[in-house]
Protein backbone atom coordinates (compact mmCIF):
# COMPACT_ATOMS: atom_id res chain seq x y z
CA UNK A 1 0.00 0.00 0.00
CA UNK A 2 1.38 3.39 -0.97
CA UNK A 3 1.30 6.17 1.56
CA UNK A 4 -1.17 8.87 0.59
CA UNK A 5 0.63 11.90 -0.80
CA UNK A 6 -0.80 15.38 -0.66
CA UNK A 7 0.71 18.05 -2.87
CA UNK A 8 -0.06 21.73 -3.27
CA UNK A 9 1.41 22.24 -6.74
CA UNK A 10 -1.06 21.36 -9.47
CA UNK A 11 -0.54 21.56 -13.23
CA UNK A 12 -3.69 22.44 -15.19
CA UNK A 13 -4.07 21.85 -18.93
CA UNK A 14 -7.27 23.14 -20.49
CA UNK A 15 -9.22 22.25 -23.62
CA UNK A 16 -7.40 19.02 -24.37
CA UNK A 17 -8.89 17.30 -27.42
CA UNK A 18 -10.26 13.77 -26.98
CA UNK A 19 -11.17 12.01 -30.26
CA UNK A 20 -14.22 9.75 -30.33
CA UNK A 21 -14.55 6.70 -32.60
CA UNK A 22 -16.70 8.63 -35.11
CA UNK A 23 -14.19 11.51 -35.37
CA UNK A 24 -16.04 13.90 -33.08
CA UNK A 25 -13.71 15.81 -30.78
CA UNK A 26 -14.67 16.28 -27.13
CA UNK A 27 -12.69 18.62 -24.91
CA UNK A 28 -11.43 18.15 -21.38
CA UNK A 29 -9.47 19.94 -18.68
CA UNK A 30 -6.75 17.98 -16.87
CA UNK A 31 -5.57 18.61 -13.32
CA UNK A 32 -2.52 16.72 -12.05
CA UNK A 33 0.18 17.01 -9.39
CA UNK A 34 3.09 18.93 -10.83
CA UNK A 35 5.73 16.23 -10.49
CA UNK A 36 7.05 13.21 -12.36
CA UNK A 37 5.10 10.50 -10.54
CA UNK A 38 2.32 8.45 -12.07
CA UNK A 39 -1.20 8.74 -10.62
CA UNK A 40 -4.52 7.02 -11.31
CA UNK A 41 -7.27 8.92 -13.09
CA UNK A 42 -10.56 10.37 -11.85
CA UNK A 43 -12.95 11.15 -14.70
CA UNK A 44 -15.98 13.44 -14.58
CA UNK A 45 -17.99 13.71 -17.79
CA UNK A 46 -20.63 16.44 -17.54
CA UNK A 47 -23.03 18.34 -19.80
CA UNK A 48 -23.00 21.23 -17.31
CA UNK A 49 -19.64 22.86 -18.19
CA UNK A 50 -16.28 21.30 -17.42
CA UNK A 51 -15.09 24.61 -15.98
CA UNK A 52 -17.68 24.25 -13.23
CA UNK A 53 -17.01 20.53 -12.61
CA UNK A 54 -20.19 20.17 -10.53
CA UNK A 55 -18.60 22.18 -7.73
CA UNK A 56 -22.01 23.02 -6.30
CA UNK A 57 -21.74 19.66 -4.54
CA UNK A 58 -18.14 18.47 -4.96
CA UNK A 59 -14.74 19.88 -4.09
CA UNK A 60 -12.89 21.48 -6.96
CA UNK A 61 -10.83 19.06 -9.10
CA UNK A 62 -7.72 20.72 -7.69
CA UNK A 63 -8.56 19.18 -4.29
CA UNK A 64 -8.67 15.67 -5.72
CA UNK A 65 -5.46 16.30 -7.66
CA UNK A 66 -3.78 17.47 -4.47
CA UNK A 67 -4.70 14.10 -2.98
CA UNK A 68 -2.83 12.19 -5.64
CA UNK A 69 -4.99 11.88 -8.76
CA UNK A 70 -4.99 13.01 -12.35
CA UNK A 71 -8.45 14.55 -12.64
CA UNK A 72 -10.04 14.83 -16.08
CA UNK A 73 -13.22 16.87 -16.50
CA UNK A 74 -14.83 16.62 -19.93
CA UNK A 75 -17.73 18.35 -21.65
CA UNK A 76 -20.02 15.67 -23.04
CA UNK A 77 -20.92 15.56 -26.73
CA UNK A 78 -22.59 18.71 -28.00
CA UNK A 79 -22.11 20.66 -24.79
CA UNK A 80 -19.96 23.71 -24.08
CA UNK A 81 -16.56 23.22 -25.75
CA UNK A 82 -17.17 19.75 -27.18
CA UNK A 83 -18.16 19.07 -30.77
CA UNK A 84 -21.27 17.22 -31.88
CA UNK A 85 -24.99 17.43 -31.19
CA UNK A 86 -26.45 17.01 -27.73
CA UNK A 87 -28.94 14.15 -27.78
CA UNK A 88 -29.51 13.08 -24.16
CA UNK A 89 -27.91 9.73 -23.29
CA UNK A 90 -27.71 8.44 -26.86
CA UNK A 91 -23.92 8.15 -27.16
CA UNK A 92 -22.81 8.46 -23.55
CA UNK A 93 -21.84 4.79 -23.22
CA UNK A 94 -19.60 4.78 -26.29
CA UNK A 95 -18.18 8.24 -25.60
CA UNK A 96 -17.47 7.19 -22.03
CA UNK A 97 -15.69 4.04 -23.21
CA UNK A 98 -13.52 6.01 -25.64
CA UNK A 99 -12.65 8.61 -22.99
CA UNK A 100 -11.72 6.02 -20.37
CA UNK A 101 -9.37 4.25 -22.79
CA UNK A 102 -7.89 7.58 -23.93
CA UNK A 103 -7.35 8.64 -20.31
CA UNK A 104 -5.55 5.45 -19.39
CA UNK A 105 -3.08 5.94 -22.26
CA UNK A 106 -2.03 9.44 -21.30
CA UNK A 107 1.67 9.75 -20.54
CA UNK A 108 2.59 9.74 -16.87
CA UNK A 109 -0.64 8.23 -15.58
CA UNK A 110 -1.23 4.93 -13.87
CA UNK A 111 -3.80 3.17 -16.11
CA UNK A 112 -6.56 2.91 -13.54
CA UNK A 113 -9.70 5.02 -13.94
CA UNK A 114 -12.51 5.88 -11.54
CA UNK A 115 -15.55 8.03 -12.37
CA UNK A 116 -17.76 10.32 -10.32
CA UNK A 117 -20.55 12.85 -10.80
CA UNK A 118 -24.22 13.34 -9.98
CA UNK A 119 -27.47 13.58 -11.93
CA UNK A 120 -26.77 13.29 -15.68
CA UNK A 121 -23.13 12.64 -14.85
CA UNK A 122 -24.29 9.70 -12.74
CA UNK A 123 -26.11 8.14 -15.68
CA UNK A 124 -23.01 8.69 -17.82
CA UNK A 125 -21.01 6.49 -15.43
CA UNK A 126 -23.48 3.61 -15.45
CA UNK A 127 -23.84 3.68 -19.24
CA UNK A 128 -20.05 3.78 -19.57
CA UNK A 129 -19.60 0.89 -17.14
CA UNK A 130 -22.08 -1.17 -19.16
CA UNK A 131 -19.71 -0.87 -22.14
CA UNK A 132 -16.99 -2.51 -20.01
CA UNK A 133 -14.04 -0.32 -20.98
CA UNK A 134 -10.66 -1.67 -19.91
CA UNK A 135 -8.98 0.33 -17.12
CA UNK A 136 -12.29 1.42 -15.52
CA UNK A 137 -12.02 0.17 -11.94
CA UNK A 138 -14.90 1.83 -10.04
CA UNK A 139 -17.67 4.43 -10.23
CA UNK A 140 -19.65 6.68 -7.87
CA UNK A 141 -23.00 7.53 -9.54
CA UNK A 142 -24.99 9.97 -7.43
CA UNK A 143 -28.61 11.14 -7.54
CA UNK A 144 -29.69 9.34 -10.71
CA UNK A 145 -32.61 7.09 -11.57
CA UNK A 146 -32.92 3.72 -13.24
CA UNK A 147 -35.34 4.52 -16.06
CA UNK A 148 -35.75 7.70 -18.06
CA UNK A 149 -39.50 7.21 -18.36
CA UNK A 150 -40.73 6.10 -14.96
CA UNK A 151 -39.16 8.08 -12.16
CA UNK A 152 -37.63 10.77 -14.31
CA UNK A 153 -39.64 12.27 -17.16
CA UNK A 154 -42.84 10.60 -15.94
CA UNK A 155 -43.96 9.09 -12.67
CA UNK A 156 -46.61 6.39 -12.99
CA UNK A 157 -47.98 8.20 -16.04
CA UNK A 158 -47.83 11.78 -14.70
CA UNK A 159 -45.46 14.20 -16.44
CA UNK A 160 -42.75 15.55 -14.08
CA UNK A 161 -43.37 19.11 -15.18
CA UNK A 162 -41.16 21.12 -12.83
CA UNK A 163 -38.08 18.97 -13.36
CA UNK A 164 -38.49 18.63 -17.13
CA UNK A 165 -39.29 22.24 -17.95
CA UNK A 166 -36.62 23.71 -15.68
CA UNK A 167 -33.98 21.29 -17.03
CA UNK A 168 -34.99 22.04 -20.61
CA UNK A 169 -34.54 25.78 -20.06
CA UNK A 170 -31.20 25.21 -18.36
CA UNK A 171 -29.94 23.11 -21.28
CA UNK A 172 -31.35 25.67 -23.74
CA UNK A 173 -29.05 28.43 -22.57
CA UNK A 174 -25.85 26.75 -23.69
CA UNK A 175 -27.55 25.52 -26.87
CA UNK A 176 -28.54 29.09 -27.72
CA UNK A 177 -25.02 30.29 -27.09
CA UNK A 178 -23.45 27.56 -29.25
CA UNK A 179 -25.75 28.36 -32.16
CA UNK A 180 -25.50 32.13 -31.93
CA UNK A 181 -29.19 32.55 -31.11
CA UNK A 182 -28.54 35.67 -29.05
CA UNK A 183 -32.13 36.90 -28.83
CA UNK A 184 -33.32 33.46 -27.75
CA UNK A 185 -30.50 33.24 -25.21
CA UNK A 186 -31.45 36.61 -23.79
CA UNK A 187 -35.11 35.63 -23.57
CA UNK A 188 -34.44 32.25 -21.95
CA UNK A 189 -31.95 33.66 -19.44
CA UNK A 190 -34.32 36.47 -18.50
CA UNK A 191 -37.42 34.30 -18.17
CA UNK A 192 -36.02 31.22 -16.44
CA UNK A 193 -36.24 32.84 -12.97
CA UNK A 194 -39.95 33.43 -13.67
CA UNK A 195 -40.53 29.79 -14.59
CA UNK A 196 -43.42 29.45 -12.14
CA UNK A 197 -45.63 31.38 -14.55
CA UNK A 198 -44.70 29.01 -17.38
CA UNK A 199 -45.77 25.97 -15.37
CA UNK A 200 -49.33 27.21 -15.91
CA UNK A 201 -48.95 27.67 -19.67
CA UNK A 202 -51.01 25.35 -21.86
CA UNK A 203 -50.58 23.43 -24.00
CA UNK A 204 -47.27 22.33 -22.55
CA UNK A 205 -45.85 21.50 -25.98
CA UNK A 206 -46.12 25.19 -26.93
CA UNK A 207 -44.55 26.88 -23.90
CA UNK A 208 -43.15 29.97 -25.68
CA UNK A 209 -39.79 30.08 -23.88
CA UNK A 210 -38.98 26.53 -25.06
CA UNK A 211 -37.29 26.60 -28.48
CA UNK A 212 -37.71 23.29 -30.30
CA UNK A 213 -34.63 23.88 -32.42
CA UNK A 214 -32.51 24.00 -29.25
CA UNK A 215 -34.16 21.19 -27.28
CA UNK A 216 -36.20 18.93 -29.58
CA UNK A 217 -36.33 16.23 -26.90
CA UNK A 218 -38.84 18.23 -24.81
CA UNK A 219 -41.63 17.77 -27.36
CA UNK A 220 -40.55 14.19 -27.94
CA UNK A 221 -40.96 13.46 -24.24
CA UNK A 222 -44.46 14.91 -24.24
CA UNK A 223 -45.41 12.98 -27.36
CA UNK A 224 -44.16 9.65 -25.99
CA UNK A 225 -46.30 9.68 -22.87
CA UNK A 226 -46.39 5.88 -22.55
CA UNK A 227 -43.43 3.57 -21.96
CA UNK A 228 -42.70 2.65 -25.59
CA UNK A 229 -39.45 1.75 -27.38
CA UNK A 230 -38.46 5.43 -27.54
CA UNK A 231 -37.46 5.20 -23.87
CA UNK A 232 -35.12 2.23 -24.23
CA UNK A 233 -32.05 4.43 -24.64
CA UNK A 234 -32.91 6.18 -21.38
CA UNK A 235 -33.12 2.92 -19.44
CA UNK A 236 -30.22 2.03 -17.16
CA UNK A 237 -31.96 -1.02 -15.72
CA UNK A 238 -31.52 -2.82 -19.05
CA UNK A 239 -27.73 -2.84 -18.55
CA UNK A 240 -27.35 -4.18 -15.02
CA UNK A 241 -25.90 -7.55 -16.02
CA UNK A 242 -23.23 -5.80 -18.10
CA UNK A 243 -21.82 -3.74 -15.22
CA UNK A 244 -18.78 -5.40 -13.70
CA UNK A 245 -17.12 -2.70 -11.58
CA UNK A 246 -17.58 -1.70 -7.92
CA UNK A 247 -20.10 1.11 -7.54
CA UNK A 248 -20.99 3.44 -4.70
CA UNK A 249 -24.57 4.64 -5.30
CA UNK A 250 -25.38 7.94 -3.58
CA UNK A 251 -28.99 9.03 -3.07
CA UNK A 252 -31.08 11.50 -1.08
CA UNK A 253 -34.40 11.00 0.67
CA UNK A 254 -35.79 14.16 -0.94
CA UNK A 255 -34.26 13.55 -4.38
CA UNK A 256 -36.65 12.77 -7.21
CA UNK A 257 -34.40 9.87 -8.26
CA UNK A 258 -34.16 8.09 -4.90
CA UNK A 259 -36.19 5.04 -5.93
CA UNK A 260 -34.15 4.64 -9.10
CA UNK A 261 -30.89 5.01 -7.19
CA UNK A 262 -31.93 2.17 -4.90
CA UNK A 263 -33.04 0.08 -7.89
CA UNK A 264 -29.64 0.56 -9.55
CA UNK A 265 -27.93 -0.75 -6.41
CA UNK A 266 -30.28 -3.70 -6.07
CA UNK A 267 -30.38 -4.49 -9.78
CA UNK A 268 -26.62 -4.69 -10.25
CA UNK A 269 -26.33 -6.83 -7.13
CA UNK A 270 -28.94 -9.17 -8.56
CA UNK A 271 -27.99 -9.40 -12.22
CA UNK A 272 -24.26 -8.63 -12.44
CA UNK A 273 -21.49 -11.15 -11.96
CA UNK A 274 -20.49 -12.19 -8.45
CA UNK A 275 -17.51 -9.82 -8.23
CA UNK A 276 -19.54 -6.74 -9.13
CA UNK A 277 -22.52 -7.87 -7.06
CA UNK A 278 -20.41 -8.10 -3.92
CA UNK A 279 -18.96 -4.62 -4.40
CA UNK A 280 -22.13 -2.56 -4.71
CA UNK A 281 -22.72 -0.03 -1.95
CA UNK A 282 -25.64 2.29 -1.22
CA UNK A 283 -25.24 5.57 0.67
CA UNK A 284 -28.48 7.48 1.30
CA UNK A 285 -28.47 11.01 2.71
CA UNK A 286 -31.40 13.24 3.77
CA UNK A 287 -30.64 15.68 0.94
CA UNK A 288 -32.49 16.82 -2.12
CA UNK A 289 -30.94 17.02 -5.59
CA UNK A 290 -28.77 20.04 -4.89
CA UNK A 291 -27.14 21.66 -3.05
CA UNK A 292 -26.08 19.05 -0.48
CA UNK A 293 -26.24 20.21 3.11
CA UNK A 294 -27.55 19.43 6.61
CA UNK A 295 -30.17 22.11 5.89
CA UNK A 296 -32.87 20.66 3.64
CA UNK A 297 -36.05 22.63 2.98
CA UNK A 298 -37.29 23.88 6.34
CA UNK A 299 -35.43 21.33 8.47
CA UNK A 300 -31.93 21.05 9.93
CA UNK A 301 -30.90 17.39 10.04
CA UNK A 302 -27.91 18.07 12.27
CA UNK A 303 -24.14 18.04 11.93
CA UNK A 304 -24.00 14.38 10.91
CA UNK A 305 -25.96 15.27 7.77
CA UNK A 306 -23.32 17.67 6.51
CA UNK A 307 -21.75 17.19 3.09
CA UNK A 308 -18.70 14.95 3.47
CA UNK A 309 -19.01 13.26 0.09
CA UNK A 310 -15.53 14.32 -1.03
CA UNK A 311 -13.87 12.53 1.89
CA UNK A 312 -16.05 9.45 1.29
CA UNK A 313 -15.23 9.41 -2.42
CA UNK A 314 -11.53 9.87 -1.75
CA UNK A 315 -11.55 6.85 0.56
CA UNK A 316 -13.49 4.87 -2.08
CA UNK A 317 -11.08 5.75 -4.86
CA UNK A 318 -8.08 5.03 -2.67
CA UNK A 319 -9.50 1.55 -2.08
CA UNK A 320 -9.99 0.66 -5.75
CA UNK A 321 -7.37 2.77 -7.52
CA UNK A 322 -4.54 2.69 -4.98
CA UNK A 323 -5.18 -0.64 -3.26
CA UNK A 324 -5.45 1.09 0.09
CA UNK A 325 -6.75 -1.04 2.94
CA UNK A 326 -9.49 1.07 4.51
CA UNK A 327 -13.05 0.96 5.81
CA UNK A 328 -14.51 -0.28 2.52
CA UNK A 329 -13.21 -3.71 3.37
CA UNK A 330 -15.66 -4.13 6.26
CA UNK A 331 -18.58 -1.77 5.66
CA UNK A 332 -22.06 -3.18 5.28
CA UNK A 333 -23.47 -2.58 1.80
CA UNK A 334 -26.15 -0.08 2.89
CA UNK A 335 -25.48 3.11 4.84
CA UNK A 336 -28.55 5.30 5.35
CA UNK A 337 -29.47 8.41 7.28
CA UNK A 338 -32.37 7.88 9.68
CA UNK A 339 -34.32 11.13 9.69
CA UNK A 340 -35.91 12.10 12.98
CA UNK A 341 -33.16 10.52 15.03
CA UNK A 342 -30.69 12.18 12.63
CA UNK A 343 -28.26 9.29 12.85
CA UNK A 344 -26.48 7.07 10.36
CA UNK A 345 -27.46 3.41 10.26
CA UNK A 346 -26.15 0.46 8.30
CA UNK A 347 -27.73 -2.67 6.94
CA UNK A 348 -26.86 -5.77 4.95
CA UNK A 349 -29.64 -4.97 2.49
CA UNK A 350 -32.45 -2.60 1.51
CA UNK A 351 -34.91 -2.59 3.05
CA UNK A 352 -33.35 -3.73 6.34
CA UNK A 353 -34.24 -7.30 7.28
CA UNK A 354 -35.77 -6.35 10.63
CA UNK A 355 -38.79 -4.48 9.24
CA UNK A 356 -42.41 -5.56 9.52
CA UNK A 357 -44.97 -4.22 7.06
CA UNK A 358 -47.79 -2.74 9.11
CA UNK A 359 -51.12 -1.54 7.74
CA UNK A 360 -52.46 1.81 8.91
CA UNK A 361 -56.09 2.11 7.82
CA UNK A 362 -58.09 5.16 6.80
CA UNK A 363 -61.09 6.13 8.95
CA UNK A 364 -63.60 8.93 9.27
CA UNK A 365 -67.03 9.18 10.87
CA UNK A 366 -68.06 12.54 9.40
CA UNK A 367 -65.61 13.65 6.70
CA UNK A 368 -61.85 13.75 6.28
CA UNK A 369 -61.74 16.93 4.20
CA UNK A 370 -58.92 19.19 5.47
CA UNK A 371 -57.55 19.39 9.01
CA UNK A 372 -61.03 20.56 10.03
CA UNK A 373 -62.32 17.04 9.36
CA UNK A 374 -62.10 13.93 11.50
CA UNK A 375 -59.96 11.68 9.33
CA UNK A 376 -58.05 9.10 11.36
CA UNK A 377 -55.23 6.66 10.69
CA UNK A 378 -54.97 3.51 12.80
CA UNK A 379 -53.87 -0.12 12.77
CA UNK A 380 -57.49 -1.24 13.23
CA UNK A 381 -59.30 -2.25 10.02
CA UNK A 382 -62.48 -0.29 9.20
CA UNK A 383 -65.96 -1.80 9.35
CA UNK A 384 -69.05 0.19 8.32
CA UNK A 385 -67.85 3.65 7.36
CA UNK A 386 -69.02 6.11 4.74
CA UNK A 387 -66.54 7.13 2.04
CA UNK A 388 -64.90 10.54 1.81
CA UNK A 389 -65.61 12.75 -1.18
CA UNK A 390 -63.78 15.70 -2.69
CA UNK A 391 -63.80 17.56 -5.98
CA UNK A 392 -60.69 18.08 -8.05
CA UNK A 393 -60.66 20.78 -10.69
CA UNK A 394 -57.42 21.25 -12.66
CA UNK A 395 -57.84 25.02 -12.79
CA UNK A 396 -57.21 25.19 -9.03
CA UNK A 397 -54.62 22.46 -8.39
CA UNK A 398 -53.19 21.73 -4.97
CA UNK A 399 -49.71 23.29 -4.90
CA UNK A 400 -46.70 21.17 -4.09
CA UNK A 401 -45.04 22.39 -0.93
CA UNK A 402 -41.57 20.90 -1.04
CA UNK A 403 -41.28 17.24 -1.93
CA UNK A 404 -39.26 15.19 -4.38
CA UNK A 405 -38.73 17.27 -7.45
CA UNK A 406 -35.54 18.61 -8.97
CA UNK A 407 -33.21 20.08 -9.56
CA UNK A 408 -33.11 23.66 -8.18
CA UNK A 409 -35.03 24.46 -4.96
CA UNK A 410 -35.55 28.02 -6.17
CA UNK A 411 -37.30 26.84 -9.35
CA UNK A 412 -38.87 23.52 -8.33
CA UNK A 413 -40.64 22.14 -5.22
CA UNK A 414 -38.10 20.30 -3.09
CA UNK A 415 -37.48 19.19 0.46
CA UNK A 416 -39.48 19.05 3.72
CA UNK A 417 -41.94 21.88 4.24
CA UNK A 418 -44.88 22.50 6.52
CA UNK A 419 -47.99 21.18 4.76
CA UNK A 420 -50.59 23.06 6.84
CA UNK A 421 -51.16 25.74 4.17
CA UNK A 422 -52.61 23.10 1.83
CA UNK A 423 -54.22 20.93 4.51
CA UNK A 424 -56.80 23.63 5.13
CA UNK A 425 -58.27 22.89 1.68
CA UNK A 426 -61.36 20.71 1.33
CA UNK A 427 -59.87 19.01 -1.75
CA UNK A 428 -57.21 17.49 0.51
CA UNK A 429 -58.25 14.53 2.66
CA UNK A 430 -56.33 14.34 5.93
CA UNK A 431 -55.97 11.17 8.01
CA UNK A 432 -53.98 11.46 11.26
CA UNK A 433 -53.00 8.85 13.81
CA UNK A 434 -53.37 9.30 17.54
CA UNK A 435 -50.42 10.92 19.25
CA UNK A 436 -47.71 8.28 19.40
CA UNK A 437 -46.90 6.84 22.82
CA UNK A 438 -43.53 5.53 21.61
CA UNK A 439 -41.14 6.10 18.72
CA UNK A 440 -42.08 4.46 15.42
CA UNK A 441 -39.21 3.90 12.98
CA UNK A 442 -40.38 3.58 9.39
CA UNK A 443 -37.60 2.29 7.14
CA UNK A 444 -38.36 0.91 3.70
CA UNK A 445 -40.72 1.35 0.79
CA UNK A 446 -44.07 3.06 1.36
CA UNK A 447 -47.13 1.75 -0.46
CA UNK A 448 -50.71 2.99 -0.32
CA UNK A 449 -53.63 0.73 -1.20
CA UNK A 450 -56.42 3.04 -2.23
CA UNK A 451 -59.97 2.08 -3.15
CA UNK A 452 -61.37 4.97 -5.12
CA UNK A 453 -63.83 5.98 -7.79
CA UNK A 454 -64.00 9.01 -10.03
CA UNK A 455 -66.53 10.58 -12.36
CA UNK A 456 -63.78 11.33 -14.89
CA UNK A 457 -62.37 9.16 -17.69
CA UNK A 458 -58.92 9.87 -16.31
CA UNK A 459 -57.58 11.55 -13.19
CA UNK A 460 -54.70 11.48 -10.71
CA UNK A 461 -54.49 10.30 -7.13
CA UNK A 462 -51.75 11.73 -4.92
CA UNK A 463 -50.69 10.45 -1.50
CA UNK A 464 -48.33 12.06 0.96
CA UNK A 465 -46.85 10.63 4.18
CA UNK A 466 -46.39 13.31 6.82
CA UNK A 467 -44.71 13.65 10.22
CA UNK A 468 -46.88 15.82 12.49
CA UNK A 469 -44.83 17.55 15.19
CA UNK A 470 -46.18 18.40 18.67
CA UNK A 471 -46.58 22.08 17.67
CA UNK A 472 -48.86 21.06 14.79
CA UNK A 473 -46.36 21.58 11.99
CA UNK A 474 -46.72 18.82 9.41
CA UNK A 475 -43.62 17.93 7.39
CA UNK A 476 -43.76 15.79 4.26
CA UNK A 477 -41.71 12.60 4.38
CA UNK A 478 -42.71 10.82 1.15
CA UNK A 479 -45.12 11.24 -1.73
CA UNK A 480 -46.58 9.26 -4.60
CA UNK A 481 -48.83 9.74 -7.60
CA UNK A 482 -50.65 7.52 -10.07
CA UNK A 483 -52.39 8.56 -13.27
CA UNK A 484 -55.52 6.43 -13.21
CA UNK A 485 -55.38 5.53 -16.90
CA UNK A 486 -51.98 3.86 -16.23
CA UNK A 487 -53.28 1.76 -13.33
CA UNK A 488 -52.69 -1.53 -15.17
CA UNK A 489 -49.68 -0.75 -17.35
CA UNK A 490 -47.16 1.93 -18.23
CA UNK A 491 -47.25 0.77 -21.87
CA UNK A 492 -50.86 1.73 -22.51
CA UNK A 493 -53.63 3.94 -21.16
CA UNK A 494 -57.10 2.73 -20.31
CA UNK A 495 -60.09 4.98 -19.58
CA UNK A 496 -61.43 4.74 -16.04
CA UNK A 497 -64.93 3.26 -15.79
CA UNK A 498 -67.12 6.04 -14.42
CA UNK A 499 -67.89 5.76 -10.71
CA UNK A 500 -66.55 2.21 -10.44
CA UNK A 501 -64.54 1.38 -7.32
CA UNK A 502 -60.99 0.53 -8.37
CA UNK A 503 -58.07 -0.64 -6.29
CA UNK A 504 -54.96 1.48 -6.82
CA UNK A 505 -51.49 0.59 -5.57
CA UNK A 506 -49.52 3.79 -5.20
CA UNK A 507 -45.78 3.71 -4.59
CA UNK A 508 -44.78 6.58 -2.32
CA UNK A 509 -41.11 5.67 -2.43
CA UNK A 510 -38.43 4.73 0.06
CA UNK A 511 -37.96 6.48 3.40
CA UNK A 512 -36.12 6.17 6.70
CA UNK A 513 -37.80 8.29 9.35
CA UNK A 514 -38.48 8.07 13.08
CA UNK A 515 -41.91 9.34 14.04
CA UNK A 516 -41.12 10.31 17.62
CA UNK A 517 -43.19 9.84 20.73
CA UNK A 518 -45.54 12.83 20.92
CA UNK A 519 -45.71 13.11 17.11
CA UNK A 520 -48.43 11.72 14.81
CA UNK A 521 -48.37 9.90 11.49
CA UNK A 522 -50.50 11.46 8.77
CA UNK A 523 -51.59 10.56 5.26
CA UNK A 524 -52.90 13.23 2.88
CA UNK A 525 -54.84 12.28 -0.26
CA UNK A 526 -55.68 14.60 -3.12
CA UNK A 527 -55.56 14.68 -6.94
CA UNK A 528 -52.81 17.13 -7.85
CA UNK A 529 -49.25 17.95 -6.91
CA UNK A 530 -48.51 20.99 -9.02
CA UNK A 531 -46.09 21.87 -10.55
CA UNK A 532 -44.12 18.78 -9.55
CA UNK A 533 -46.47 17.03 -11.96
CA UNK A 534 -48.70 18.36 -14.71
CA UNK A 535 -52.38 18.95 -14.09
CA UNK A 536 -54.56 16.09 -15.23
CA UNK A 537 -57.48 17.65 -17.17
CA UNK A 538 -59.64 14.65 -16.13
CA UNK A 539 -59.82 13.62 -19.76
CA UNK A 540 -57.76 11.14 -21.76
CA UNK A 541 -55.54 13.76 -23.41
CA UNK A 542 -51.79 13.70 -23.94
CA UNK A 543 -50.04 15.96 -21.42
CA UNK A 544 -48.46 18.07 -24.15
CA UNK A 545 -51.79 18.80 -25.85
CA UNK A 546 -54.15 19.51 -22.94
CA UNK A 547 -55.58 23.02 -22.71
CA UNK A 548 -57.98 24.77 -20.37
CA UNK A 549 -60.76 23.80 -22.76
CA UNK A 550 -60.19 20.18 -21.75
CA UNK A 551 -60.59 20.86 -18.05
CA UNK A 552 -63.54 19.30 -16.27
CA UNK A 553 -64.24 18.76 -12.60
CA UNK A 554 -63.92 15.26 -11.17
CA UNK A 555 -65.72 14.03 -8.10
CA UNK A 556 -63.41 11.67 -6.23
CA UNK A 557 -64.63 9.13 -3.70
CA UNK A 558 -62.23 7.39 -1.32
CA UNK A 559 -63.57 4.24 0.34
CA UNK A 560 -62.58 2.85 3.72
CA UNK A 561 -64.86 0.09 4.96
CA UNK A 562 -64.82 -3.65 5.46
CA UNK A 563 -65.03 -4.35 1.74
CA UNK A 564 -62.69 -1.56 0.62
CA UNK A 565 -60.10 -1.11 3.42
CA UNK A 566 -57.90 1.66 2.08
CA UNK A 567 -54.60 1.79 3.95
CA UNK A 568 -50.94 2.76 3.90
CA UNK A 569 -48.33 0.04 4.37
CA UNK A 570 -45.54 1.20 6.68
CA UNK A 571 -42.34 -0.89 7.04
CA UNK A 572 -41.71 -0.54 10.78
CA UNK A 573 -38.38 -1.52 12.27
CA UNK A 574 -38.60 -4.02 15.08
CA UNK A 575 -35.51 -3.72 17.28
Amino acid sequence: MKKQKVTENIRITRDVSVPMRDGTILYADIYRPDDQEKYPVLLLRTPYNKSDAQTMNYAHPIWYAQNGYVVIVQDTRGRWESEGTFDPYRTEGQDGYDTVVWSAHLPDVEPKVGMYGFSYAGAVQLLTAAERPPYLKCIVPAMIGSDGYNGQVYKHGAFALALNLSWTLFVSQNEGFRRGKWEWLKEISFKTPTIHSFYHYLPLKDVPVVKEELTPFYKEWLEHNVRDEYWDRYSIRDYYEKITVPALHIGGWYDIFIDGTIENFQGIKKYANAVAANEQYLFITPWYHMPWSRFVGELDFGKDAGNRIDEIQLSWFNRWLKDEVNEWGHKKPVQYFLMGSNEWRESSQWPPPNTVNTNYYLHSSYKANSINGDGKLSIHPPENESPDIFVYHPSIPVPALGGRSGADPVLTPMGPKNQLPIEVRNDVLVYTSDILEEDVSVVGDIKVILYASTTAQDTDFVVKLIDVHPNGNAYNVAEGIIRASFRNSLERQEPVPASRVIKYEINAGAVANVFHKGHSIRLDITSSLFPTFDRNPNRLVKPGSATEADFIAATQTIYHDGRYPSHVVLPIVKE
